[in-house]
């Protein structure tokens, strides 16, 4: 169990080992649940997409890849892409 105190304007350190154990970051939204007898339960707000956007920025970030790289990928695909599914425009004469 651990003991933490509230301070001005209602504010509530969290100790930094559940910050590290949740991966909480500064900004985290909580959803607060009163359930009843002055018990309360907090909840993180983190949506799925959220989580997801982050753990791709950061896998991102470690291999260097940059925001043209993925354009550029992104160019190549749609070419392919559209090569296999309505062949070549030229060859066909469209």
């Amino acid at each position: 169990m651990t003991t933490v105190q509230m301070r001005g304007k209602g504010t509530i350190t969290f100790p930094a080992k559940l910050r590290d154990k949740y991966k909480l970051q500064e900004g985290e939204v909580f959803t607060i649940i009163d359930l009843g007898g002055g018990s309360f339960l907090l909840r993180p707000n983190t949506l799925e997409v959220d989580r997801l956007s982050k753990q791709i920025a950061k896998h991102l970030k470690d291999e260097n890849v940059t925001f043209e790289d993925l354009m550029e990928t992104l160019r190549e695909e749609r070419k392919k892409y559209f090569k296999e599914n309505y062949g070549d425009i030229k060859a066909s004469g469209k």
